[in-house]
């Protein structure tokens, strides 16, 4: 909950106007919290002219305040970053320090979650990975197996091939990594909502790339864990929680020159 400090509110409302739950309210020109509906998303604190609220059991000593130049992003290059990133599937065997793993985690916890719900979490995997690799291609292996008639109630049809051909390079006696490609690092976004699991998972991706990183959603990784209770046990889900996204993360093998077309979007003004 937040609280206000009246020696410090000049009672101006903007608080309250940019109040989505409509939990706060002006009275005698000061704020008032009505501690009923507040989400806990800060805007009160952000737009506050005077630094007059807190919220309680957060971390106040992180917050910055806006300087002009050194928190807007240019639009066009943050463009020509996007069109020139590329799904990496070949990582070098330089190690991803920590740091930058905790500013990939980082720009994933700052994420907006719907109703601010903040119900995202994250398990970095480096030390476990052959583990963790060696039952999900076993466990993909497994879902090729499976009747024409399972597979398409999967909607995993075409798939089957794929990883039937991934099993065998795994344990063949070249040992190609087919699913994480031989990267040292990986980071699950874990939650209830997939769709706060992939607002994270989309920012931390920008941020792999800005620190100079690559990296690869493996969508086969999050299927094999859906699939496998021995997975789920192993990584210690919570009742409910779900991988809905696994971060594959290196630093590129692979150098690319240009970027790549794409369609036309297709737009409906109205």
């Amino acid at each position: 909950m937040i609280k206000i400090d009246e020696n410090k509110c000049i009672g101006c409302g903007l608080c309250a106007k940019d109040c989505f739950t409509k939990d706060i309210e002006v009275i005698g020109q000061k704020a008032k919290s009505k501690r009923i509906r507040c989400i806990e998303c800060g805007h009160c604190i952000a737009v506050c002219p005077k630094n007059a609220i807190i919220l309680e059991d957060y971390p106040m000593s992180e917050i910055l305040e806006y300087e002009k130049g050194k928190f807007e992003l240019d639009e066009d290059q943050y463009l020509r970053a996007l069109k020139y990133r590329r799904t990496i599937r070949q990582f070098s065997k330089k190690q991803v320090e920590t740091q930058k793993i905790e500013k990939i985690i980082e720009a994933g916890r700052y994420s907006p979650t719907s109703g601010n719900q903040q119900n995202v979490s994250y398990c970095v995997v480096r030390d476990d990975i052959d583990p963790l690799r060696n039952m999900a291609i076993d466990e993909l292996n497994k879902i090729a197996n499976l009747s024409d008639e399972e597979k398409e109630k999967l909607n995993i049809s075409w798939y089957g091939d794929m990883w039937k051909q991934m099993y065998l390079d795994y344990h063949g006696p070249n040992r190609k990594d087919g699913l994480f490609f031989d990267a040292g690092t990986l980071i699950l976004v874990l939650s209830k909502s997939v769709q706060n699991a992939y607002v994270a998972a989309a920012h931390m991706e920008t941020m792999a790339y800005a620190q100079g990183l690559g990296m690869l959603y493996s969508g086969f990784f999050a299927r094999a864990v859906a699939h496998s209770k021995e997975m789920k046990g192993y990584l210690k889900l919570n009742q409910g929680q779900e991988v809905f996204a696994c971060l594959v993360i290196g630093y590129p093998g692979i150098k690319y020159q240009r970027t790549v077309p794409r369609k036309e979007a297709k737009i409906v003004w109205r």
